[in-house]
């Protein structure tokens, strides 16, 4: 028995030995024709365009894993001048560096066997990816004569393709447009790819579950910095992630900053512009189609979720005004609808945004502000595609705000993006506020500082387009009294009593309803000028029903405004008469003194 034990043990360690030493013959032996054969396929596959390099291959038959060092993949820029000479250039051409590139447990029996090619887990390490994009027109005329899948391409020689991991670690990439006069290069850094159970066989392209044969493409990158094209800001990115197993992508850290602080970025730009800050603490896509992502260039996506967000918006009204122009065409969903990327949200939610405006008034010395605290609101039907729109063209948003940090404001608006004038309609509501939450506005931009007044409720309804608004304020207010601030010759600035008094009293109403109980409402016919902006109108259009609400016509206010230039007058006339007085009433008691 015992014999027979050592014959079976010495068979059996025999045919290990063969095997072991066949697998050995064939890996030493086979690097040569491996080294030939991928230096073939290169030049080969590319019109000899591409040529590549290594420093080693180490592929082991016996433990079923394979290594290649500083791997290079080459262009030939001879050979490239010559195809575009033929008009067989690719629009693309690429330069590839690995430094290095794992293949962990290939399982060598089943390629043999069973013709399946079933890897565990390939490893790319620091790719560095260049790519130059110069288009040329052929191009888009050629077809592919190859319109085999991929597993078409590969069922001649393998039956299955898997790979339960495929990693690619710390890419960089470099996008290099030659389109333009000026070349332009977007480089992307610190980007992680992580795609899992990769199969390719007869049913997997079937499988809808599966992106790009993949049961899941995990995409990362850390730390993304753009400059914008006239060098005053930097946009930041401190993490995007993309899950195609989830279809979610979340941008964290977003934000455009500018280069300069506030003194310095008007000695850069000269003139009057607004100065901007956006932060974005996260941004999160849900339920983005990728068959529309990949195969249309559309960007679908069931909801787009902003977490707590900053807006800042800073004038410096000291500087000259860039010349005005006409902003026929430039609503801001009129410019979205422009965006050659067809984009398609059902929902866009905001949650804690913060909007602030401030304004530099060289008259007064000071800064105004506007705020909207806490801002949250709904966005539907968010989208520039046509073939969407015919379904339904309207854009609505309804949203809520705290404006100026005291009053409840809320406000709904239905934008119809098929219309070639733009036209749009909003309605809401501010309620409960105290009027004097508006100094840090009215006192340093209109020199006016309310120094009573509630506003219960005002209600709007208002239906506007590129040239017009037409719609009704109803202001419920009480108790409404303001101060007037003037500027004297010495810079100071005080309260005109007169010219508060004439306006409280002749210029504006206390209350409305008013003391005997008439309410007086606010029509909007307000005719916009060309050159003013999406908020500029929408701000004027409502003052204007406010202004009528508080019992200011343009006749009541020009007189009042003469009458109160009068009254000025008049208040400098008499200061001076008595000025005069006690001026000769202390030069009487000094000369009386030396006598």
């Amino acid at each position: 028995m015992k014999l027979v034990l050592k014959w079976i043990i010495g068979i059996l360690l025999t045919l290990i030995l063969i095997v072991v030493a066949s697998l050995w013959y064939l890996g030493n032996h086979w690097r040569p024709l491996l080294n030939e054969k991928i230096h073939a396929i290169a030049l080969s596959s590319s019109d000899s365009l591409y040529r590549v390099s290594y420093d080693d291959l180490d592929f082991n038959m016996v433990t079923g894993n394979a290594y290649l060092y500083n791997f290079k993949l080459i262009p030939d820029t001879n050979v490239y001048k010559e195809l575009i000479m033929q008009k067989k250039a690719p629009d693309n051409v690429y330069e590839v560096s690995v430094a290095r590139l794992a293949i962990r447990n290939f399982h060598p029996k089943r390629i043999y066997t069973e013709r399946k090619l079933n890897i565990d887990e390939i490893i790319i390490e620091n790719p560095d990816i260049k790519i130059v994009n110069q288009t040329h027109a052929y191009n888009d005329t050629i077809q592919s004569k190859d319109k085999r899948t991929l597993y078409q391409k590969i069922s001649k020689i393998l039956n299955e393709l898997t790979v339960e991991h495929i990693a690619f670690e710390n890419v960089n990439i470099a996008y290099t447009n030659r389109n333009e006069k000026k070349e332009k290069t977007t480089r992307l850094k610190n980007v992680n790819i992580n795609i899992k159970d990769l199969r390719v066989d007869s049913t997997s392209r079937e499988d809808s579950l599966r992106f790009y044969n993949a049961r899941s493409v995990d995409f990362t990158m850390n730390d993304y910095r753009i400059a914008t094209g006239d060098s005053l800001y930097y946009i930041d990115l401190k993490e995007i992630q993309f899950t195609s197993a989830d279809r979610s992508m979340v941008l964290n850290g977003l934000q455009m900053m500018p280069r300069y602080n506030k003194v310095d970025f008007y000695k850069k730009t000269k003139i009057a512009q607004e100065r901007f800050e956006l932060a974005f603490d996260t941004i999160r896509i849900h339920h983005i189609d990728l068959f529309k992502l990949l195969k249309q260039q559309k960007l679908y996506a069931g909801e787009v979720v902003l977490g707590k967000s900053r807006v800042e918006i800073y004038q410096n009204t000291a500087y000259p005004k860039k010349k005005a122009e006409a902003k026929i065409g430039k609503y801001p969903h009129q410019e979205f609808r422009k965006l050659a990327f067809p984009i398609k949200v059902d929902t866009l939610t905001l949650n804690e945004l913060m909007i602030t405006y401030l304004e530099y008034n060289q008259k007064s010395n000071q800064i105004g502000k506007v705020s909207f605290n806490n801002t949250q609101g709904t966005f539907h039907n968010v989208t520039n595609d046509s073939s969407a729109l015919v379904n339904n063209p309207y854009m609505t948003a309804d949203i809520h705000s705290k404006f100026m940090n005291n009053g409840k404001l809320h406000i709904n608006f239905g934008f119809n993006m098929l219309d070639k004038l733009g036209t749009f309609t909003y309605k809401g509501s501010l309620t409960a506020m105290n009027a004097k939450a508006l100094n840090p506005l009215t006192k340093p931009l209109a020199m006016v500082e309310v120094s009573s007044g509630y506003f219960d409720r005002l209600h709007f309804n208002v239906k506007a387009d590129e040239y017009k608004a037409v719609g009704r304020v109803d202001f419920f207010y009480r108790n409404l009294a303001v101060q007037i601030i003037v500027k004297e010759s010495n810079g100071a600035k005080q309260k005109n009593g007169m010219v508060s008094i004439l306006t409280n009293k002749f210029l504006i109403n206390d209350s409305n309803p008013d003391a005997n109980e008439k309410f007086h409402p606010g029509p909007i016919h307000y005719k916009r000028p060309l050159t003013a902006s999406f908020f500029n109108f929408l701000w004027k259009s409502l003052f204007e029903g406010v202004k009528a609400s508080v019992g200011i016509d343009k006749k009541r206010e020009t007189k009042l405004t003469v009458a109160a230039e009068e009254a000025d007058k008049a208040v400098g006339k008499v200061k001076k008469f008595f000025k005069g007085i006690f001026r000769k009433k202390e030069g009487k008691e000094q000369d009386s003194l030396r006598r």
